[in-house]
């Protein structure tokens, strides 16, 4: 199950796997796209634009877009963030 949401001035997507919550940026660090395809096995969120891969747990990117493949992955990661339910309300930390 996942989301993006608007919190504060940032849209960021929110996954839950298993019985933990994720969050990351859910804009893509190469053309703006807004993340879309969740991977609950490797745990990796991919842009529906390009195909880049993105790691739930760390923001790093693990796969560049197809459009650029030699784009500096160690430059292109994503901001992660604190995310818990708090008696059915999803807190993030921001």
């Amino acid at each position: 199950m996942y989301a993006s949401a608007k919190v504060e001035d940032k849209v960021i997507l929110i996954a839950k796997v298993g019985d933990k919550f994720y969050g990351i940026d859910a804009v893509c660090s190469h053309a703006k796209c807004i993340l879309g395809i969740l991977d609950q096995d490797s745990l990796a969120v991919k842009c529906k634009c390009h195909d880049a891969v993105f790691d739930l747990r760390t923001g790093n990117m693990l796969e560049p877009p197809y459009v650029a493949k030699d784009a500096p992955k160690e430059k292109l990661g994503l901001k992660t963030y604190q995310v818990r339910d708090n008696n059915g309300w999803i807190e993030v930390d921001v």
